[in-house]
């Protein structure tokens, strides 16, 4: 198929975004209503079975996972953007990242796979938003990069970079920043939030049910941010 820059309104006809075919989804969360361009009939490309267990081969990128779910309804509902400085790293289809641009805020979307950007910039392009797309892993971000929001939407699956991910959320915090974390259970992340404590970062967290695939699934959504330094002399 001849690939076609989705333009304009979405539609339901199958077009081609970085080889992939592709399809644009209505989604609403609150008053955010959004296309979302993804990867057409991925059962075809992937077994999804597979993949929830977390033993298939990729593209994690191309689902629609539930923790992006349930972070873009977080974000939608009790968070104020407009205007705010945010990071999303690992966005795969840039969900959270794209309801957060429409509600005002300077978004960065990271992540390592190509494809994953250009369905991204579809996306911003048919809903007439803006953002930057940059193709790096994560923990190569230039060090001076400050974000007052950073979100995290199921990107904690390998417990050997759960170190990595709980520096890179300390390191381009802004001072009074927070970092949002969706965990979808998928392994044991316990690990990770003794990370996040020996980095500095203060937490708490929520746990969200909902439906994945018609199964019922759970999402925990931590907020971190920097605990105060103790004064000089204090213990």
């Amino acid at each position: 198929m001849a690939e076609k820059k989705p333009d304009g309104a979405a539609s339901a006809t199958l077009t081609s975004i970085a080889g992939f075919p592709a399809r644009a989804t209505p989604v609403r969360f609150g008053e955010i209503a959004l296309d979302l361009w993804g990867v057409a009939d991925l059962e075809d490309l992937v077994d999804r079975d597979a993949l929830l267990r977390g033993d298939a081969e990729p593209p994690y990128w191309a689902y629609l996972w539930s923790g992006a779910r349930a972070l873009a309804d977080y974000l939608a509902h009790w968070t104020r953007l407009r205007g705010c400085r945010v990071l999303e790293i690992g966005c795969g289809l840039g969900l959270p990242g794209a309801v957060a641009a429409a509600a005002g805020a300077d978004v960065t979307f990271v992540d390592g796979a190509r494809p994953a950007l250009e369905f991204v910039r579809a996306t911003l392009r048919t809903n007439g938003l803006r953002g930057t797309l940059v193709c790096a892993d994560y923990r190569a971000l230039g060090p001076a990069a400050r974000f007052a929001l950073v979100l995290a939407a199921e990107v904690a699956y390998e417990p050997e970079r759960f170190d990595d991910l709980a520096a890179t959320l300390a390191r381009h915090l802004a001072p009074d920043g927070a970092a949002l974390i969706a965990d979808g259970f998928r392994t044991d992340t316990r690990p990770l939030y003794r990370a996040l404590a020996a980095h500095g970062l203060a937490t708490r967290a929520l746990e969200v049910r909902m439906s994945e695939e018609g199964r019922p699934a759970r999402v925990r959504l931590t907020e971190a941010w920097r605990r105060p330094q103790a004064p000089p002399g204090h213990t």
